[in-house]
């Protein structure tokens, strides 16, 4: 994404991939939003992506807008009709995303923590940190080893 580094950054994760008739539906909701996207009668300057068909990644540039909680709250509800029309759980922030072997697993949050703890989970897996706050932070550390992410500190010493 083309924004500076400090520009916010909201993702939110489904727990399925996305097919291609989602995805073209997805992005034209999408598209059609940004171009109105405004915090009290201000346009937002915002990009968003969607990695791996399964994540959306919004970020916003508030070097001359910022964004309001209105403005969130907006987003939020374009979210919750693209969660109503294809039930992704895209809003269901207790659960974790990780990549094996090129596939990716969405489980809740209590159970990625057994199964890190008891090693089901390898050391290799990528762990996505969907509470990076930053593009510099999304792009440097949103999916990183296990063994070297916020949820190192479960792995048996």
């Amino acid at each position: 994404m083309k924004l500076p580094k400090n520009s916010k950054i909201i993702i939110y994760q489904s727990e399925r991939n996305f097919s291609g008739e989602e995805l073209v539906e997805i992005e034209k909701m999408i598209d059609e939003f940004m171009g109105r996207w405004n915090a009290h009668g201000e346009k937002l300057t915002a990009n968003y992506a969607i990695p791996y068909d399964r994540f959306i990644v919004v970020a916003v540039d508030e070097s001359s807008v910022s964004t309001s909680g209105c403005s969130l709250d907006t987003l939020n509800r374009l979210m919750k009709r693209i969660e109503t029309r294809f039930n992704f759980g895209l809003l269901n922030q207790m659960r974790v995303s990780y990549r094996l072997n090129d596939e990716i697993f969405t489980i809740p949050l209590i159970d990625f923590k057994q199964k890190v703890r008891n090693g089901e989970i390898p050391e290799h897996a990528n762990i996505f940190h969907n509470g990076v706050t930053t593009l510099q932070e999304f792009e440097d550390n949103w999916e990183m080893p296990l063994a070297e992410s916020w949820v190192s500190s479960l792995l048996k010493v």
